[in-house]
This record gives structure tokens, sequence and C-alpha cells, in this order.
């Protein structure tokens, strides 16, 4: 059993899939926030397994681990403990744009003028754009984790390719657990409507780990920052497809099919490229 638990796949896409989806069916008649639960419950126990349940030395990836797991409880709580919608939409900018800089103002700092102002300019604008987009679809359930779970496996398979497996796993986890959250949706439908959140707050655990484990892949690995765009695309892509069908299996399949076509599509050009410029690695 200790064997099993070791492998990649198992802690980066069984466990936190089924996790994600027994939470979910559990907890979708309790509160509205049961998807934000699960995924949370779900992601800590592969974090766990692939990092170990350890916070020192504080490296860039515990952090991200670390600013992920506090996004998903701050999802879940906004909606009870923040009652203002205008309150809430100004938090998620501010805090994921504080977490870029906490988890590479060191890095950032030993740049050049040019190359703080492009990580300032690409990592704002990464997180503005990622929020504008799923702010656009966080009204239906189908868009939001379409969406949300091609662009994790897009940036997962990516920095994986661009050799950074730690990386990789992270975001491929989180991917899992949202697909098990998305699975259960599909199967058992929507949690019980109770608390009000903006649309910030809702899409904030999507957008700051899609945004801080992609530009990690890119100043860590091999990751080249212009696979970021189509990646980025996603949630744009997924709001263009219409999605009114009664099946809520036809919608998730429509909403998971432009996202999944990108993701697989910039994997492959990212793991071709990495194979053909391979210098040491």
């Amino acid at each position: 059993m200790e064997q099993l638990l070791d492998r990649p796949e198992f802690q980066s896409a069984v466990i936190p899939f089924l996790v994600a989806l027994l939470l979910y069916s559990g907890l979708r008649k309790l509160t509205a926030t049961a998807w934000v639960w699960a995924i949370f419950a779900a992601f800590l126990v592969s974090a766990g397994l692939i990092n170990g349940f350890i916070l020192t030395p504080l490296t860039g990836t515990r952090k991200i681990i670390l600013l992920v797991l506090g996004a998903l409880i701050l999802a879940g709580l906004a909606p009870y403990l923040i009652r203002q919608l205008k309150l809430q939409s100004a938090v998620a900018p501010v805090l994921t744009i504080l977490a870029l800089i906490w988890v590479f103002g060191k890095v950032v700092a030993r740049m050049d003028l040019t190359g703080i102002a492009l990580f300032l300019i690409g990592g704002v604008g990464l997180v503005l754009w990622l929020l504008w987009a799923f702010e656009r679809i966080a009204g239906s359930d189908a868009r939001l984790h379409g969406a949300g779970f091609s662009l994790l496996l897009g940036i997962g398979l990516s920095a994986t390719a661009a050799a950074s497996a730690l990386l990789g796993q992270i975001a491929l986890s989180l991917a899992a657990a949202s697909g098990g959250a998305f699975l259960a949706w599909v199967l058992q439908g929507k949690a019980v409507n109770s608390g009000k959140a903006s649309a910030s707050i809702a899409t904030l655990p999507y957008v700051l780990s899609a945004a801080l484990i992609g530009i990690a892949a890119v100043i860590f690995a091999r990751l080249p920052w212009y696979a970021l765009i189509p990646l980025a695309a996603i949630p744009l892509a997924t709001s263009l497809i219409p999605v009114k069908f009664e099946s809520r299996f036809l919608n998730a399949l429509l909403s998971s099919l432009p996202g999944l076509v990108i993701a697989l599509g910039v994997a492959l050009w990212v793991w071709q490229a990495s194979s053909s410029n391979s210098s040491g690695y």
C-alpha cells in the first residue's frame, strides 16, 4: 500500500479525484461552497503525499501550496464572513498580486529593471486577465469548473513537459480534485443555495493557483512564457460555447472540450520543444 501511495499518478491524480468526488457528494446538501471544501480536502491530502507535511525550509513551492489552500479557505468562508460583494471583489486581485510578490519577490529582486518591469506587467496582467475571463463564466457551474479543470490540467502537463515534475504534480492534483468535484456535480447536481459570493471570490482558487504555478514554471523551469497565452485563453474560449442544454452531462462536456483541446495542444507543443532543445536536462 505504501508503494502504491508513493506513485506519482496516485498522488496527483487518483487520490485527489476520489477524495473530491466523495466529499462533494457528501457536502453538496450542506453548503453552497461544497466544491471549494471538496477541492481543499483533496488538495491537502495530495500535497501532503507529494511534498510531505513539512513547511521548512519555506521554498517557493511550499509557499504556493499554502497560498492555494488559503485561497480555497477564503473562497469557502467569504460568502458568510464578508457580506458585501464589492468588498469580496476587491479582495481577490489584491491578494493574488500580493501572493505573486511573496512567492517571487526574492527572485525578482535580483533582476535588472527591465526584468522587474516585465515580471510586474506580465504577472499583474495575467492575474487581471484571468479574473476578468473567469468572471464572465462564474455564473455557470459547467463553464466555471470546465475551464478551471482544463486550465490546471494544461498548466500541469506543460510544467511537467518543461522539466518541473513537482510543479506539474501540484497543478495536476488540483486539476484532478476539480475534475472529481465536477463529475460529482454532473452526477448529482448543484449544491444548496446559501450565502452569496462575488464572482471574483468564487474564481479566486482557480486564478491564484493557475497564475502562481504557471509563472513558477516559467521562472524556475523551461516553460516558455508565451505558452501561458493560449492557456490563459481557456476561460474565454469556454465562455463562447453555448451551454443551455437540460443535460448536465452535455453542458459539462461542451464546457470542457475547448479547454481540453487547448491544454493538450499546448502541453504537446511544450513537450516537443523541450525534447528538441534538451540541454543537460
